[in-house]
């Protein structure tokens, strides 16, 4: 069994979701912890807060737990969900 934990600042909760959705997944709670299923793997959202990065910027930070039941169903779903999560900076 594989296990991650990821923190993602600056993405709402609810586009999070809808992309673990899109790479398969199936929500079974809409409150926190929400819990996501998919072929071979799940992923809990856990928790969203503010972070302080400086006096005046504030991002919000979503916690997400993956388990998957062997390397290559965790290797399939990342390759999916950081495609969705990429951000290009500027």
């Amino acid at each position: 069994m594989i296990e991650q934990t990821l923190e993602l600042r600056g993405i709402p909760l609810s586009h999070l979701l809808s992309y673990l959705i899109e790479c398969g997944g199936t929500a079974k709670s809409d409150t926190l912890p929400i819990f996501v299923t998919g072929d071979g793997w799940q992923a809990e959202i856990l928790r969203e807060e503010t972070v302080t990065i400086t006096s005046r910027f504030r991002v919000t930070a979503v916690f997400i737990h993956f388990t998957a039941a062997d390397e290559a169903s965790f290797t399939r779903l990342m390759e999916r969900f950081r495609l969705k999560v990429l951000r290009v900076g500027g």
